[in-house]
């Protein structure tokens, strides 16, 4: 009875510990199974933002024909490249100002970009614009927050996923909510820019259980951007724009990267990543910003694109009308051209917006082309009949070291030169307070004129 008992118990124990064991085995085979579904994928992103029509080489710009040569380069050595834009493609050249930005999208064509963004600068010749460019741009043109009258997506897309060679990939685009303070009010009324942040909350929880990788390619600017990193989990690179920043390697906010690529096509960013499909997170990654001067010789399809544009506008512009001892850089060309307009105008004061100046006079030979890169805008000069304190406001954040500062009593009425972008904020700020007046000229004629006449000494 006793032995038949002890029998029965070890039998028990012995199937218990048999069970465990194939448990165990079944676990481990479970592991490695999983451990050989796992893949370990290598991406690299190439990334511009800021590019405002420098599609030719000059200065320490590359131009577009030798960001193709390296990106076609890269997709030679890797399986896996992702080619990418964060906005501001347009407006900076003459090429792009004489034909509202169209050009540049046919170049960034034979650039084979995989997707751009909508900057604030797309909506330089109104947001209608915004269409024809859609048409011509083989890359989908991303927004998820600008909206046009109607409540409905100005961009192709608010987001999209794409798949590269087994790896699913998300990206969401969103621009500065404070693109209406930067834009002519003249052809964007009525437009809406929802808070990125608010955005990108929604958009990342729809798209992070889908992929392998999500990317957010941004033109908020780049503290705004390591700000959004912080804020917004689920976010594995932002590939950002809008200030300029040059951000030498990528900055890791949590287990985002955040990147910029300075501005004009002086640099080129590279990222080169290992993604795990299992875990749907960046194992490896190093990122660098590679100068103008060390990109490849020109890819010679795209440099053909190039120059058949940029002929178009040679005779008006590659024509010197003076010469330069020295670099003279924006501080110092808004003084300059203050003057100039206001002499131009009669005017007792004239105020050129600092960021309207988007270049330097280079030392030596300066020609009409060198204006046109610092005042691209193509905006007419303005006379404002405004008081001294409303003129204050309008100097804005610049009042403080404006060299008027001095000179302006706040009850009295000035007629104040100015361009037109800054005359059309001022009647949306001002109303009835301010008169406008229109002289009907280009304040690039202006500028190109005196200098022609009276030189830069």
């Amino acid at each position: 009875m006793v032995r038949d008992q002890l029998t029965r118990l070890l039998c028990h124990r012995l199937q218990t510990f048999c069970i465990g064991i194939v448990c165990l085995g079944i676990l481990y085979l479970g592991i490695s199974a999983t451990n050989a579904n796992a893949e370990q994928l290598e991406l690299v992103i190439i990334h511009t933002n800021d590019f405002h029509g420098h599609i030719r080489e000059e200065k320490n710009y590359a131009g577009a024909a030798r960001i193709s040569a390296f990106v076609q380069q890269q997709r030679a050595r890797y399986p896996r490249v992702l080619f990418l834009d964060a906005g501001d493609a347009i407006s900076g050249t003459p090429v792009s100002t004489m034909f509202h930005g169209l050009p540049i999208f046919k170049v960034m064509n034979a650039m084979s970009y995989d997707v751009g963004l909508l900057g604030n600068h797309e909506f330089d010749h109104g947001y209608k614009q915004i269409e024809k460019f859609r048409e011509i741009a083989n890359q989908p043109l991303l927004s998820a927050n600008a909206l046009d009258p109607n409540g409905k997506l100005i961009g192709d897309k608010a987001s999209l996923i794409t798949e590269i060679e087994g790896l699913t990939i998300g990206i969401i685009g969103v621009v500065t909510d404070n693109t209406p303070n930067m834009i002519s009010p003249i052809g964007n009324e009525g437009l809406t820019f929802l808070d990125p942040e608010t955005v990108l909350m929604e958009r990342v929880q729809e798209l992070r259980p889908k992929v392998d990788l999500l990317v957010v390619l941004s033109h908020v600017g780049h503290e705004e951007e390591k700000a959004l990193a912080a804020a917004v989990p689920g976010i594995d690179i932002i590939v950002g724009g809008h200030s300029h920043t040059y951000v030498k390697t990528p900055v890791k906010i949590g287990s985002t990267y955040v990147a910029q690529a300075h501005r004009y096509g002086s640099h080129v960013g590279f990222m080169r990543m290992t993604v795990d499909t299992t875990s749907n997170s960046i194992t490896e990654f190093t990122g660098k910003l590679v100068p103008a001067s060390e990109l490849p010789e020109p890819d010679l399809a795209v440099l053909e694109t190039v120059k058949s544009w940029e002929e178009k506008v040679a005779d008006l512009v590659d024509v010197q009308i003076a010469t330069s001892s020295r670099e003279i850089l924006p501080g110092e060309l808004q003084g300059m051209f203050e003057k100039i307009i206001a002499d131009a105008a009669g005017a007792d004061f004239g105020y050129y917006n600092i960021g309207g100046i988007r270049d330097t006079i280079p030392m030596g030979p300066v020609t009409a082309r060198h204006i046109w890169n610092i005042e691209p805008f193509g905006n007419t000069l303005v006379t404002l009949t405004i008081k001294g304190s409303d003129y204050l406001i309008l100097l804005g954040r610049e009042h403080e070291m404006h060299p008027d500062m001095q000179s302006i009593k706040p009850d009295k009425t000035y007629l104040i030169a100015t361009n037109s972008y800054v005359g059309a904020h001022a009647t949306k700020t001002f109303g009835e307070n301010v008169q406008i007046r229109q002289l009907g000229v280009l304040i690039r004629d202006v500028l190109i004129a005196e200098i022609k006449e009276k030189g830069l000494e």
